[in-house]
């Protein structure tokens, strides 16, 4: 592996890159599968799952979301949109969502039949999904474990289960706002939207413009949040958690000569993130089931005593 760090990203600003595309999805599994033969089994296991995950969060927005309110003020000073936010407006598609996904959470996790009776039980009452959505936005762990033990379930597995079905909806909720934030600047390593960490950071492919068909350099950095999906523009040469832009402490790692996906390492705080060069990429991936086929990276990250900026169920994977 190598190691190394680009160089200063232009001004801030952000935008909302979203899209439901299950052909994307089943492109980036198959690039996956073809490249990796050993993520074979895992692509093949959870791809069902992002695909129907998509597919409620089209529904929502075919349908048409109930945008929320902006609050200038609260965003100026750092406040994401949905911090503070009861998700009352959005209550029948939290329980749309849960309808169509917590049987197929449970059958590719392979729970237990007396787990699955009971996670569909818990997961029938909207009350409870709300606080838990409430619970994962504000970073509230012991709320999950309340949960669990009320219901008498694994609280990794009720995680698990939470964050896709609230996923599913928050995306369709960030794609309301996504035209409407573009006008803010943001300057958090979290998104603006929902106030997650993002799981993976993407460097923008080249661009043609309206000026006699020009091609621009691309190369601006965006991160991706964890939970919404929401894309959103960053300092290139800056750690998303910690903020640290000294160059001495920063480094990349990447596999042999694969340099358009790599690791963003800080050694100031000990934190790492994901990054994929779209530059480079062709076709684009789908940046949440792209993960999954970049494990490799997560274990070398590790390896060298560094933690993800986000757990998920890839970069905790052994």
């Amino acid at each position: 592996m190598a190691a190394g760090l680009s160089g200063p990203g232009p001004d801030l600003e952000y935008c909302m890159t979203s899209s439901f595309d299950r052909e994307k999805v089943e492109r980036t599994l198959e690039t996956i599968r073809r490249r990796t033969p050993a993520y074979g089994d895992l692509t093949t296991r959870f791809g069902p799952l992002f695909i129907a995950s998509e597919e409620v969060s089209a529904e929502l927005v075919e349908k048409g979301i109930a945008a929320p309110a902006i609050d200038t003020v609260r965003l100026a000073s750092g406040v994401p949109v949905l911090v503070g936010n009861d998700l009352e407006q959005w209550r029948d598609e939290f329980a749309l969502a849960a309808k169509r996904l917590v049987a197929p959470v449970c059958e590719v996790l392979r729970l237990e039949q007396d787990i699955v009776e009971a996670m569909q039980k818990a997961f029938s009452d909207t009350d409870m999904i709300l606080g838990l959505a409430r619970a994962r936005m504000e970073g509230d762990e012991e709320r999950f474990e309340d949960t669990s033990a009320q219901h008498d379930l694994p609280s990794d597995m009720l995680m698990f289960v939470a964050e896709t079905i609230c996923s599913s909806v928050l995306r369709a909720v960030a794609d309301s706002v996504g035209e409407s934030l573009s006008s803010f600047g943001w300057e958090q390593g979290h998104c603006p939207v929902c106030g997650a960490t993002p799981s993976i950071s993407q460097l923008s492919p080249k661009e043609v413009t309206d000026l006699d068909q020009l091609v621009g350099g691309g190369g601006r950095k965006y991160l991706h949040c964890s939970l919404c999906g929401h894309d959103w523009r960053f300092k290139r040469n800056a750690c998303p958690s910690c903020g640290n832009d000294e160059t001495e402490s920063r480094e990349f790692f990447h596999v042999d000569n694969v340099r358009y996906e790599r690791v963003e390492a800080c050694r100031k705080c000990g934190r790492y993130c994901l990054n994929i060069d779209m530059r480079e990429y062709e076709p684009h991936p789908h940046l949440d089931a792209v993960q999954m086929g970049l494990i490799h990276l997560d274990l070398h990250a590790r390896s060298n005593s560094l933690s993800p900026l986000t757990p998920t169920l890839w970069n905790n994977a052994e």
